[in-house]
């Protein structure tokens, strides 16, 4: 059963209030807005209360806005009628964007974790570009950009720490918790 849920479809939340948050797209046909009962609930005051719908039907997903009054986004248009959703689209509700991965199309790594990989073979590295060095001593103007951009450009892929920063501060929390009930037990005996 757990491999079988592993390969359904998934709509991430990449920012907004339920960020980190998945839900797995049943057979069938799901409702997603702000009212209690609604299959995907995005507690935001920019999404309708039934803002769109999501099919997932014959191996395909199809997203349809429900006549919400913002509108649904998908991949940064403004979506009219029902639409098949691909591996890796961006959907915006409100002030909530999620991300749909699909396992059995994956081009992309599901957000969550990092047990599904690509496809597809990782691109090489571009080769290093020559870079021209001025002699000691020697007065070279350097454009600020790209004297920025140096110190600023990232040297490896970064994700977001937002989760092991949560799981540091309850494991920090339980400890101080911990802590000040074995004080309080010590001073009151």
């Amino acid at each position: 059963m757990s491999d079988e849920l592993d390969l359904l479809p998934l709509l991430t939340v990449t920012s907004g209030p339920l960020q980190g948050a998945s839900f797995r797209l049943r057979p069938g046909l799901r409702r997603i807005g702000r009212e209690d009962g609604v299959d995907v609930l995005l507690d935001d005051p920019k999404v309708s209360r039934r803002h769109a719908t999501v099919e997932h039907v014959d191996g395909r997903v199809l997203l349809a806005d429900a006549g919400s009054t913002n509108g649904t986004w998908l991949n940064n248009r403004r979506l009219s009628g029902r639409t098949e959703l691909r591996d890796g689209d961006r959907l915006r509700l409100g002030h909530v964007e999620l991300r749909f991965f699909d396992p059995g199309a994956a081009v992309t790594d599901q957000l969550t974790t990092l047990s599904h990989r690509a496809l597809l073979p990782p691109a090489p590295a571009p080769p290093p570009r020559p870079v021209a060095v001025p002699a000691i001593g020697a007065d070279v103007p350097v454009p600020l950009a790209v004297a920025v951009g140096a110190l600023t450009a990232p040297t490896q892929l970064m994700g977001t720490p937002r989760r092991s920063h949560r799981l540091l501060l309850v494991i920090g929390g339980c400890v101080a918790l911990a802590g000040s009930m074995a004080w309080a037990y010590l001073v009151l005996q």
